[in-house]
């Protein structure tokens, strides 16, 4: 089709087109909404970090009496 028309006058056009879109398409994706919430791993983390200390602090206690 684009050769009937002719829209572009050269291959360079096109490819200068084609960069432009790629570009934004790219600026906007950074940009963007991150897909990985921070704040939900965190929260995660901070409740494993406290189960293992729960655990851990009750170890001992189930040494001395064995």
């Amino acid at each position: 089709r684009e050769r009937v028309i002719r829209i572009f006058p050269n291959r360079e056009s096109v490819y200068r087109l084609v960069g432009a879109v790629l570009i934004e398409i790219d600026e906007k994706w950074m940009s963007g909404r991150k897909y990985l919430d921070m704040a939900e791993y965190w929260r995660w983390r901070k409740t494993k970090e406290q189960g293992v200390r729960s655990v851990n602090q009750e170890a001992p206690a189930i040494k001395r009496m064995g």
